[in-house]
């Protein structure tokens, strides 16, 4: 039997499903999550969200339906299970409920289903339900003057999904409710993200340096299947363990503690390479409420970039970049002057080219005055991370990794992010908001303007180094390198 103190909420149901041991630190406080600024403006966003969300249905849903009544967050509980609703329409024609859940994603994953599931199997005891909806931002959506948001929003019937998900969630919620009640975490399953885990602590208590969970997409199931070979160093894994090529090279670093390197097919990648080169990097903010025109729900928002030079092998670089910080779309302003300084021909080198070709793509539909100019710069992208990520060239301080936040210090330890004001992605994002719509004196916009100058270009500057090194060591290695 429960007692009144054990409760489960909707939250508490969502983090058991996420793992087990993560629900049983929060109930035993020890679920120490600090937020970081990014974070927060993640939540500032979804707030937003929420808001127009209310808007939406007072001012256009509940008018074209009249005798509908809005009830806005109502809590219900069931036993020890507990919620607070977004919304619940109560519909005059059926004296029935309809139930909003309110989403800032532009669609419906699992975890949306298990969210409603919940709140749906503790509803139906007390009223009678109709329609289960989750209520979320339509990716189609083009912002163009004023929000509309009779289109922002889209309202997705999940109420098939939520018959078929009740079984499943009134197993996991009683198995929630007896892990709040449990004494020992050890009984309790940990989670397999070490990396992303609220209580490294609980979870993964004397986790080595380079362990399973760095072993690139290892499905769950051989994670577990190691787990349970107590197996956690990625040094014991063993050669006939089912790994695919990738994982077994990234194996062989932990076990040898030696590099990897195809040269045939280094010097071949290298081979590609037209001169001038030049080694692109976007910083990026994203808003979840489309604030310009030409903006979707969800855009990153590109407002800086750095660019570095090389004519030639060894000769002199050359560095150019441009933070837009001005009212308005900052895209446009960075466009004019990237078509500048980014000239034709010559290779465009870049560190995750999924990321900054998706960007020329969104910014030439905003923009298409500078469409072929965009769609040149993509078609000369080529990915230096590529040379790690498809495990050409693998060093055991990698750990696995293919971000360049791992790979620069040991290739490159001359150069560092540590030291830096800014020194991640999201800290940047962070800078270019405040400055944009934070209430900041101008000698602070300056500073950050200075701190997110130096992180863009030290972004590129990384890419030349290491771009150099492979050309030294690899095209054109020495006979006692390696």
């Amino acid at each position: 039997m429960y007692t009144p103190t054990t409760t489960i909420t909707k939250s508490d149901f969502l983090l058991y499903c996420e793992a087990p041991r993560h629900l049983w630190a929060k109930k035993n406080g020890q679920l120490i999550q600090k937020l970081s600024d990014f974070d927060q403006h993640l939540i500032d966003d979804g707030n937003r969200v929420e808001s127009l969300a209310h808007e939406y249905l007072t001012t256009i849903y509940i008018p074209q339906h009249p005798g509908d009544k809005l009830l806005w967050q109502q809590s219900f509980s069931d036993g020890p299970f507990e919620t607070r609703l977004d919304a619940l329409v109560h519909k005059q024609s059926s004296n029935n409920y309809d139930l909003y859940e309110i989403k800032s994603s532009t669609g419906v994953d699992k975890k949306n289903v298990y969210d409603v599931t919940f709140q749906g199997i503790i509803l139906e005891e007390q009223i009678p339900i109709d329609h289960y909806y989750v209520l979320h931002l339509d990716k189609e959506y083009i912002r163009s003057g004023n929000l509309d948001l009779g289109f922002l929003f889209i309202a997705e019937d999940i109420t098939k999904k939520v018959s078929a998900t009740k079984p499943e969630v009134l197993l996991l919620r009683e198995e929630a409710l007896e892990t709040a009640k449990e004494k020992d975490f050890l009984k309790v399953d940990a989670c397999l993200s070490p990396k992303d885990c609220p209580c490294p602590e609980i979870c993964h208590p004397n986790l080595p340096d380079f362990s399973i969970f760095d072993i690139p997409r290892l499905s769950k199931p051989l994670k577990s299947q190691l787990l349970s070979q107590k197996i956690l160093a990625a040094k014991d894994i063993l050669p006939s363990f089912g790994l695919n090529e990738k994982q077994r090279l990234v194996a062989e670093r932990a076990r040898t503690n030696t590099e990897h390197i195809d040269r045939v097919v280094i010097k071949a990648e290298l081979d590609r390479f037209i001169y001038p080169l030049w080694f692109l990097d976007y910083e990026t903010c994203i808003s979840a409420i489309p604030l310009f025109d030409g903006h979707h729900p969800q855009q990153q928002i590109v407002f800086q970039y750095s660019l570095h030079r090389l004519d030639r092998a060894g000769g002199e670089l050359q560095h150019f970049g441009h933070i837009a910080v001005k009212k308005g779309d900052p895209s446009l302003e960075l466009l004019k002057y990237l078509a500048t300084d980014l000239g034709s021909p010559g290779t465009v080198i870049v560190w995750n080219k999924t990321f900054e070709r998706t960007m020329n793509k969104e910014l030439a539909k905003i923009h298409p005055e500078y469409a072929a100019f965009l769609e040149d710069v993509n078609d000369r992208i080529y990915d230096l991370g590529d040379l790690v990520n498809y495990g050409y060239y693998l060093h055991p301080g990698f750990k696995g990794s293919w971000s360049i936040k791992y790979v620069l210090p040991v290739m490159v330890p001359k150069l560092s992010y540590n030291e830096m004001e800014i020194n991640k992605g999201d800290q940047a994002s962070m800078a270019w908001w405040n400055i944009t719509f934070g209430n900041l004196e101008e000698f602070e916009k300056e500073k950050l303007i200075e701190n997110l100058d130096k992180y863009c270009e030290l972004d590129t500057l990384a890419m030349v180094e290491i771009f150099m090194l492979f050309e030294i060591c690899f095209r054109y290695p020495s006979p006692t390198y390696g």
